[in-house]
């Protein structure tokens, strides 16, 4: 079982090595706190978040929004996961980034600007 908003694994009552999912929870609880990462849009499109396991990028409180390796041509959508923490979001790309569920609206953030959003319930909302 995992946790709701950060998808952690749950130590279970007859789980034989709980120091393995108590470290994994530990570096899941860093993330969501303190964890910093760098996403350089992969091409000129809508990026959704990874939220393979070991390759998150969903799981960070400070994300970057960058187009250093494929530079953007428009304004683009980034679709988060129906969870997560609250994130203070960068955006340098050079153009409006809509953060969104699929399938909803989003809030947008302009190029330059550093601010907060979380997820609602129901959609990505600025604080």
């Amino acid at each position: 079982m995992t946790t709701p908003y950060l998808a952690a694994t749950e130590i279970s009552a007859l789980q034989k090595d709980q120091y393995a999912t108590s470290n994994e929870l530990d570096r899941v609880l860093e993330q969501a706190i303190a964890g910093r990462i760098t996403i350089d849009f992969p091409s000129d499109a809508n990026h959704t978040l990874v939220t393979t396991a070991g390759s998150e990028e969903w799981r960070d409180k400070f994300i970057t929004f960058t187009d250093v390796a494929v530079p953007l041509t428009a304004d683009r959508d980034v679709v988060f996961p129906a969870n997560g923490p609250l994130y203070i979001v960068t955006n340098s790309t050079g153009f409006t980034l809509t953060l969104k569920i699929t399938g909803q609206t989003g809030a947008t953030i302009a190029d330059g600007v550093t601010a907060a959003y979380y997820y609602n319930g129901t959609d990505m909302a600025a604080l």
